[in-house]
């Protein structure tokens, strides 16, 4: 019975660990979709500086979380990510409306599959 210990316990730390990631992935990327719908009400006011302040905000957050985010998550969509903020900051420097709204619902997209590809369920099982 003893020899059952240590492995139930690694398990147990390790189902603890891949809850514990599901939900601080959540809660970061709907803090930087949150900051970036602020950008997005902020362009649509024409307030483009504010606008462009918000999303260096979001994207200096974003970056503060890289390090934990490589070990965790495909490096291939956190590289699409950084291409979509790339593009966002495009967008808004050209103050082009539509084409800051398109990024933006594509950054929020990528930003919600890193959360999804996290979460404990069968399709991420499967």
């Amino acid at each position: 019975m003893k020899a059952l210990y240590l492995p139930l316990a690694l398990l147990a730390a390790m189902l603890a660990f891949a809850l514990w990631t599901g939900r601080y992935v959540q809660q970061q990327t709907d803090r930087w979709i949150a900051m970036l719908e602020l950008a997005d009400h902020l362009a649509v006011e024409e307030q483009w500086e504010d606008a462009e302040d918000q999303i260096q905000r979001s994207y200096q957050d974003w970056k503060r979380s890289q390090t934990f985010f490589h070990t965790i998550l495909e490096h291939q969509e956190l590289d699409e990510a950084e291409n979509l903020f790339a593009a966002a900051f495009a967008a808004c420097d050209q103050q082009d409306i539509p084409d800051f709204h398109t990024t933006l619902a594509q950054l929020y997209s990528q930003l919600r599959l890193l959360s999804e590809t996290q979460q404990v369920n069968i399709k991420n099982f499967l």
